[in-house]
């Protein structure tokens, strides 16, 4: 009996929206559906029998036979005593009980006597409504009948599920393939290493940064690109990290490149289930600028000149210990106040102190003598020199300013010694002009750097003698303008050393400005930059070379696509209308061979397709929301043939805490677990397979699941567990003469899996069985509500008229008798050129377009007819027939303006459904 609960409006509310979720309710009739009905007729001997369906106020007949009507009112109805029961309710004479009397007469058979119905329950416990058996006399069911009849109800349950996620998934499918091509790059390395430091993967970034090609890395060991001098430091890091329970590392250390530079990389690194992933940045440019703020640093706490480093606001940050002893203030004293504001005094030129803070406002350096005041009020003549600092993106992010203590004497003196020896100190080249840009001095680094001596640049601009390309010259006149104009500036140029030698130079302008706002002197950091050019001009062309052959494998792909896919189109098509144009029972095993095997080498062409797709990296995973359970069901649902057929039986585990829905690409996981069930059934005879699904974890956002695929075949010897992922590959060598396939299939599976950030792990022994595994993490779809489609009945697409445009006369064929099956008025046409001229004499409700024709293809064909004037042209539907998988197709269907795609072969009732979508 139903519970409280069960009654109630609210669980009614929830009934109904289950039901309305199957899309079944006034859908035409179904061969599966009439065949159960015809089957609960002859199990029950009663020559009346009805699947109903219990909607709001209405019983409706989705199949029935002996009655010549659809529905009947819900209040004249067995049914709601059918589902209170939950089991098989018979009434085996009605005329003794008088409750019913009414029942009968609301099917407008009162004669009838005899009635028996059980409930059809779906999976989530919801009633949908029942299947009944009525007879003109008293009878009564055996207990064999009625558990045949209960079986039924539950083989019917299984076709509403069934039909209701073929419609989902064909929903899928379409939001994958509009995103299936989209892919990216990564600069970075990212890489799997196993717990030997063996490289199992790596990307294509391997090659701009480490030399390596891809095929040639793999297989090495990390300790094959680590810096000598750092292995020590990072194993000793790794081990501590591991010995403490740590699974994640953050490391910076050196490698050494194919060629013998040495590059930093910030590594990431997380240890999960014996692998390593790792991701591994190149920061040789952070290094090397960290290592010279480093010694500027060091230099800076060393001088005797104070130093003061600001925020972009003006704002102290920092001041050295020379600060502290020249004015008495501490940097707790300055920190985050304006400089100006606490040294400044009763004889401070405060007009200095807001022509110096103008220019600071105006992002430009200066340079200004001020008396100013220490902390114990005494004063003190300063000479500020204030330098702005530029980020990247041209805006200012420091501010620096060394501050001389001038009281005593010698001004110019001092600044020229600070200068001179911060200059002189450092490994970049230095180079100090007047306000012109004339040399007055440069430091030994420069004369290394360049091959000229201080007496061979001494009054000569330095750009004049080292760059004398016209191609630079707009450059360094543009810069030496910046100059002028008291602007800080920061340039690339291509140089000649004294020797001839060609060198690439990066020079950072700073211009000095007196107190009267005039450029007094400029000093230019320069360093060479030849290595990091050729690098560049390199990555420029290993990225041409490897996007030339990206298009060229897309290219070959797809022609093999199309030249494959056309002929199986036309054999798949033709056999499925000669097994419905009413064959000779002997001509049955004959047609469904041909059809299975035209069908199994469209899958293995989809494997070989799918493997090269991956390898080329245009797959890539959706996120839709999918309901897991139901997934694990549908998969063990469609392998029950195959399982009796080896005599095995198949069980399914799923844990029940597991989110009712979760995000993710349903349609790769499903063919993941199809091939791992597939393999144990392929591989066991009158053993058993179990598919195991279990929560590991799971926050407020995420859930982690735990997937097994356990059977009791013939497992796997231990020395080919290494082997079984490769492509073509198989355990032994009589598998694929005894068992078939190609092959491909775990290869396939272990790189979706990698696409979800997943690792397949396999344990078996050789007579006992194997185990698959693996886990991934996916994101809950905790508001997810499905939408319910709704199809045309194919009768009613009798007033439509669809042109089909395709040069190959076979499928034209196999269209004109598939549509004509359904009423459609159907014209044709071989050629662009063709379709055009029929569509501005005749208006068409749907056209079909093929894409490679001779002449004006099927993208130039549907441009032009959008171009057409009148809105009929811009809004008529405009399919794809495309036998092709190029990437980049699904960009040109949208940019020519078609609004969806059919990939060939296809199937009647896929076409059905597209024809429903658009014509509904």
């Amino acid at each position: 009996m139903l519970t409280n609960n069960q009654t109630s409006s609210t669980y009614e509310m929830e009934r109904l929206r289950a039901l309305q979720g199957y899309d079944i309710l006034d859908t035409p009739p179904e061969e599966e559906f009439d065949n159960i009905t015809k089957l609960a007729s002859l199990i029950c001997n009663t020559p009346i029998a009805v699947i109903v369906l219990v909607d709001e106020d209405r019983l409706w007949f989705k199949s029935v036979i002996g009655l010549d009507f659809k529905e009947i009112p819900r209040n004249s109805s067995f049914a709601e005593r059918v589902i209170q029961s939950g089991k098989v309710f018979e009434l085996c004479d009605v005329a003794e009980d008088e409750s019913f009397t009414n029942h009968m007469a609301g099917i407008n058979h009162g004669h009838l006597r005899y009635y028996a119905g059980a409930p059809l329950i779906d999976e989530d416990g919801y009633p949908l409504g029942t299947i009944c058996v009525f007879d003109q006399q008293r009878k009564e069911l055996s207990i064999a009948q009625k558990e045949g009849l209960q079986i039924l109800a539950k083989e019917i349950i299984t076709h509403i599920s069934l039909r209701k996620k073929a419609k989902e998934l064909n929903l899928k499918n379409q939001r994958f393939e509009e995103l299936l091509n989209i892919s990216t790059v990564s600069p970075e390395i990212h890489c799997i290493l196993d717990d030997k430091g063996k490289l199992l993967f790596v990307n294509n970034a391997v090659t701009s940064v480490l030399e390596y090609e891809v095929e040639e890395a793999v297989g090495l060991t990390a300790w094959t690109f680590c810096y000598r001098e750092d292995i020590n430091r990072v194993v000793h890091a790794i081990e501590a990290g591991l010995a403490m329970g740590t699974k994640q590392f953050n490391i910076d250390f050196r490698i050494v490149t194919k060629s013998g530079l040495i590059r930093w990389l910030s590594w990431n690194m997380v240890c999960k289930n014996r692998r390593w992933y790792a991701y591994g940045r190149d920061i040789t440019e952070n290094k090397r600028v960290e290592n010279e703020l480093m010694k500027l640093s060091f230099v800076a706490s060393k001088v005797n000149n104070a130093v003061v480093i600001n925020d972009s606001d003006n704002h102290v940050t920092w001041v050295n210990a020379a600060f502290e002893k020249i004015t008495g203030f501490t940097l707790e004293d300055m920190k985050g106040k304006r400089l100006g504001d606490l040294i400044q005094g009763p004889g401070t030129d405060l007009e200095l102190i807001q022509q110096a803070r103008e220019l600071t406002n105006k992002h430009q350096s200066f340079t200004v003598d001020l008396l100013a005041y220490r902390k114990d009020r005494q004063p003190i003549w300063l000479s500020i020199y204030n330098t702005v600092v530029f980020n990247d993106e041209g805006k200012v992010e420091i501010e620096v300013e060394i501050i001389l203590d001038i009281t005593e004497k010698k001004k110019a003196e001092e600044e020229l010694q600070l200068l001179s020896l911060v200059a002189s100190k450092t490994d970049t080249g230095v180079n100090i002009s007047d306000g012109e840009g004339y040399t007055t001095w440069i430091n030994h680094s420069m004369e290394k750097l360049t091959g000229y001596s201080l007496n061979e640049l001494q009054g000569l601009r330095l750009g004049d003698i080292l760059s004398k390309d016209e191609a630079q010259r707009e450059l360094i006149v543009a810069s030496r303008q910046k100059a002028n104009n008291r602007e800080s500036y920061a340039i690339e140029v291509q140089a000649k050393k004294k020797s001839g030698e060609h060198i690439w130079l990066s020079v950072s302008n700073t211009p000095i400005v007196n107190e009267k706002g005039k450029v007094e002197r400029q000093i230019d950091l320069i360093t060479d930059i030849s290595q990091r050019k050729q690098v560049e001009k390199e990555m420029v062309e290993a990225k041409e070379q490897a996007l030339q052959l990206s298009a060229a494998k897309e290219m070959f792909l797809s022609v093999m696509s199309h030249e494959i896919r056309t002929p199986l189109n036309a054999v798949i098509g033709m056999a499925h209308l000669l097994l419905d144009n009413d064959p000779k029972e002997s001509q049955l095993p004959d047609l469904n061979l041909l059809r299975f095997s035209a069908e199994n080498l469209l899958n293995i062409i989809n494997d070989i397709l799918d493997l090269t797709k991956m390898e080329t990296g245009n797959v890539q995973l959706e996120t839709i929301p999918f309901s897991m359970k139901t997934l694990a069901s549908d998969v063990i649902n469609s392998l029950q043939m195959n399982v009796m057929a080896r005599n095995n039986t198949l069980k399914l585990i799923c844990d029940e805490h597991i989110p009712e829905y979760v995000k993710g690409d349903k349609t790769r996981l499903y063919q993941v677990l199809m091939n791992l069930l597939g393999n144990a059934i392929k591989f066991t005879q009158d053993g058993e397979i179990v598919l195991e699904i279990k929560k590991l974890a799971e926050t407020e956002k995420r859930v982690s699941l735990y997937f097994e695929v356990k059977d009791t075949g013939i497992g796997i010897a231990a020395e080919k567990l290494d082997y079984i992922f490769q492509p073509f590959i198989q355990a032994r060598t009589d598998i694929s003469r005894k068992y078939g396939g190609t092959g491909l299939g775990l290869t396939i599976t272990k790189k979706m899996l990698e696409l979800y950030g997943a690792d397949i792990q396999v344990e078996s022994e050789e007579g006992k069985g194997t185990v698959f595994h693996f886990e991934i993490s996916f994101e809950k779809a905790n508001n997810y509500v499905p939408q319910v489609k709704i199809f045309t009945e194919p009768n009613q697409f009798s007033d439509k008229r669809i042109l089909v445009v395709d040069d190959n006369e076979i499928n034209a064929l196999i269209a004109k008798r598939i549509f004509g099956k359904w009423g459609l008025n159907l014209d044709f046409a071989i050629t662009g050129e063709e379709a055009l001229d029929k569509v501005r004499v005749q208006r068409y409700d749907l056209i079909f377009m093929d894409i490679k024709m001779p002449g004006i293809d099927g993208f130039e064909a549907t441009t032009l007819i959008r171009a057409m004037e009148g809105d009929y042209y811009k809004n008529v539907p405009i399919l794809a027939l495309t036998a092709s998988t190029l990437h980049d197709e699904h960009n040109k269907f949208a940019e020519s303006g078609m609004n969806g795609h059919i990939l060939k072969p296809f199937k009647p009732e896929d076409m059905r459904n597209v024809l429903s979508e658009y014509l509904s």
